[in-house]
């Protein structure tokens, strides 16, 4: 044994001693057939539970270790020996990745008739490990040559001959057969525990699913599309794999009402879109009855489950489930967390149907009207629209929907509330003046829509006070709209809008109509108010000094009309615009 290899075993048994997670790393690098035949009876007899867990992670690796075969062989009669299904079932999957077929063209001559064809047949290309103690080789695929282990070649070398993968592999599904009638009450759970372990790189190609085989005996053992033979998995002639439909060994088995919560498990567990679809046309065909009875838990996991199949199966056993109507309102508030919009479309749509809103609380209603999804939020609102708000305490209540997030929903809800809160005999200030202060844009824009002539907050001086000092762009330009329709805002001077008319024309990205708008009602109001006017000329000169030729001439009209009209203001225009020259004759724009 060379002194790297030496070193690798002692430091594998050292981190092996210690409960080291790099203990695997080391024992890859060993290659003495003697030595890991030794260590493998003293791991299979270890008693911790962090050594089981080892065997796990060391069968999800590619066996392709030199040397290894002991192992393999020792681990693998221990776990049969003791009858641990969950180990046979890793067993089980890691033989089936040992075999891997691949396409070819098989070309045929008839010589009586002279006439030739082809067709694709499968072949099991030459990938194992060859050779004594410290020199291995396989054979590469291509050349037929031996090629040293560690070459650079496509196609990694594998464990064992042919022969061996497929007895392997034989063997470990025949635990499995013999437990459906040894032990019929451990069958499903046992075979959809390992079941779950395949992956989608499992069954990626057609000719990987016929290759695991101890998938298809237990998934479609019946089936008439496939045909076994001793060792291997073929099409029959004509038929292709879009007609594999389930039929698994002990199909009585999987029938038993039992089966369908381990069927249910499976489907969450899986990680083989193969083993999910299958596990769901077994439930729809066999165990609809006892589907029924679901549990919020259950179906909460299809519905969360990252495979939209599975979560569309989730809402169908959501239409068809049985006592809706007695489910504790908690259990649907727990439903619509779900993250996928087409379920919570079915699960709002059956909520409306066995749900009444006063089941719910006022302050429920409400956390479903703020909620982001738009289906959550719709159904807030439709409860909100059916409750009384009679109380100042409900009024408080109802008032927090304006932190809705929802923008699909936003602006109704907006005009709800403020139906209720903002009549003239319930008008609140501080309870209104929140919407238009709210994150969601659509929620301000519900509050605009009801802030009218005839609404209590149109000559709230308090209301407009507040809404001078609003960060959002589309209030500003709504402000200056609502100065165009009337002659001035209740509570408000021409000097408070200075802040707002400077926004309007500051914004770069904004069209001009606004910003005009914005320069002739401060041209009226220097010439209506002298004593605002250092406060507003600056506002001028913004839009005089404007890189826009539209509102650099709107700013020197505005002005020369207000300069003509009242010549005090001249001295005030000279400063703050030192560049142009005013004379005692203006004459306007």
């Amino acid at each position: 044994m060379a002194s790297s290899d030496r070193a690798s075993t002692l430091l594998m048994e050292e981190y092996f001693s210690s409960g080291d997670d790099r203990f695997l790393d080391e024992l890859r690098k060993a290659h003495d057939p003697k030595k890991l035949a030794a260590f493998a009876d003293r791991w299979k007899k270890d008693f911790r539970p962090w050594a089981r867990s080892q065997v796990f992670r060391y069968l999800e690796l590619p066996l392709d270790r030199p040397g290894h075969q002991p192992v393999v062989r020792r681990l693998f009669k221990h776990a049969e020996e003791k009858r641990d299904d969950e180990l046979m079932g890793a067993f089980a999957v890691a033989f089936d990745r040992l075999v891997r077929r691949v396409r070819r063209r098989r070309y045929h001559y008839d010589w009586e008739t002279r006439r030739s064809w082809e067709e694709e047949v499968l072949f099991a290309p030459r990938d194992s490990l060859k050779g004594d103690v410290g020199r291995y080789y396989y054979r590469d695929p291509k050349t037929r040559e031996l090629v040293p282990y560690g070459a650079a070649v496509k196609r990694p070398p594998r464990l064992f001959g042919y022969h061996t993968r497929y007895y392997l592999r034989r063997r470990a599904w025949r635990y499995f057969r013999r437990m459906g009638h040894q032990r019929p009450k451990d069958f499903p759970a046992a075979v959809a525990q390992f079941l779950a372990r395949y992956g989608d790189e499992d069954a990626a190609k057609g000719e990987n699913i016929l290759d695991n085989w101890s998938l298809t005996h237990a998934c479609f053992r019946h089936a008439d599309v496939i045909e076994f033979d001793v060792a291997r998995v073929y099409l029959k002639d004509g038929r292709g794999l879009s007609e594999l439909r389930p039929a698994p060994d002990h199909p009585d088995l999987w029938k038993k009402p039992e089966s369908a919560r381990v069927l249910l498990s499976l489907l969450t567990a899986a990680k083989s879109r193969l083993v999910r679809v299958w596990a769901m046309e077994l439930l729809r065909r066999d165990h609809k009855p006892h589907l029924a009875g679901i549990s919020p838990d259950e179906l909460l996991r299809l519905l969360d489950h990252a495979d939209d199949e599975v979560q569309q199966f989730g809402a169908e056993l959501l239409e068809g489930a049985a006592n809706l109507e007695k489910m504790p309102v908690s259990d649907w508030l727990r439903l619509l967390k779900t993250r996928n919009v087409t379920a919570l479309e079915t699960i709002t749509r059956v909520m409306l149907r066995h749900v009444a809103g006063s089941r719910l609380t006022l302050a429920q209603c409400v956390e479903l009207a703020t909620a982001e999804p738009v289906p959550v939020a719709r159904i807030g609102l439709e409860f909100l629209k059916g409750r009384t708000i009679a109380t100042p305490a409900d009024r408080e209540t109802a008032s927090h929907v304006y932190r809705a997030k929802c923008a699909g929903v936003g602006r109704d809800i907006a005009r709800w509330a403020l139906g209720v809160i903002g009549t003239p005999q319930t008008y609140d200030v501080d309870q209104v003046s929140r919407f238009f202060d709210s994150l969601l844009a659509e929620v301000r824009l519900g509050a605009w829509d009801w802030l009218v002539a005839g609404s209590p907050g149109w000559d709230d001086p308090a209301l407009w006070g507040r809404l001078l000092e609003t960060p959002y762009e589309e209030s500003r330009l709504r402000l200056v709209e609502a100065l165009e329709r009337r002659a001035k805002l209740p509570g408000v001077g021409p000097g408070n809008l200075a802040a707002i008319w400077s926004a309007v024309l500051l914004g770069v990205h904004r069209g001009g109509r606004h910003k005009l708008t914005a320069l002739r009602q401060i041209s009226d109001a220097v010439r209506a108010s002298p004593e605002n006017t250092e406060k507003l000329l600056p506002v001028l000169a913004v839009a005089i000094r404007s890189v826009r030729l539209p509102e650099t001439r709107a700013g020197l009209a505005a002005l020369a009309a207000s300069v003509q009209e009242r010549p005090e203001l001249r001295d005030a225009a000279r400063k703050q615009l030192s560049e142009l020259e005013i004379t005692e004759e203006v004459v306007p724009a």
